[in-house]
């Protein structure tokens, strides 16, 4: 099996950040989002000075995983002061290296991070309809307890937002 190294993000990784974020929101949202609503959304929110406008805020962080020296996904974190959360914003693995590890080893990387700040969860959001992502979140202990809507372009999805304890295996 590859090794997967997984290290915090820089700006240089930006036009990474940008291709695993189309490609994973292609192969997985594409089936019940118009791709121009999808591109709608990424040309505002994962535009290069938007993302680096995003890893400069210390509010923001977030972790690049290379598989074979390739980036393979990425996460992004976000600590919410107004509610004391941390959050997963996003987690993305390309389709081809998923089931590798690598989804598994970016969100222990936010964890330790969560807890490194305090945080005694995770939180995140998935879209109702993103099934397969859903149950890996279940597997890996979140239950959901809230529901948003989030807009993509003209499209609104129901947003299911939950959590998993942390940091309590080391009390």
């Amino acid at each position: 099996m590859s090794d997967v190294l997984i290290r915090g993000w820089t700006e240089a990784d930006i036009p990474a950040v940008r291709r695993i974020t189309w490609e994973t929101w292609i192969a997985t949202y594409a089936a019940f989002v118009p791709v121009e609503d999808l591109r709608a959304y990424f040309d505002s929110h994962y535009a290069e000075d938007a993302l680096a406008a995003l890893m400069a805020d210390p509010a923001n962080g977030g972790f690049l995983a290379i598989l074979d020296g390739v980036p393979g996904g990425f996460v992004r974190t976000h600590w919410e002061e107004r509610e004391q959360r941390f959050y997963v914003s996003s987690l993305y693995v390309l389709p081809q290296f998923q089931g590798r590890g690598i989804g598994g080893g970016l969100m222990a990387a936010s964890e330790r991070k969560a807890v490194a700040r305090g945080a005694d969860a995770l939180w995140l959001g998935v879209m109702e309809q993103n099934v397969r992502t859903l149950e890996w979140y279940r597997r890996t202990g979140f239950t959901f307890v809230e529901e948003a809507p989030f807009t993509m372009g003209t499209s609104t999805i129901n947003h299911l937002i939950g959590f998993k304890t942390i940091g309590t295996e080391h009390a």
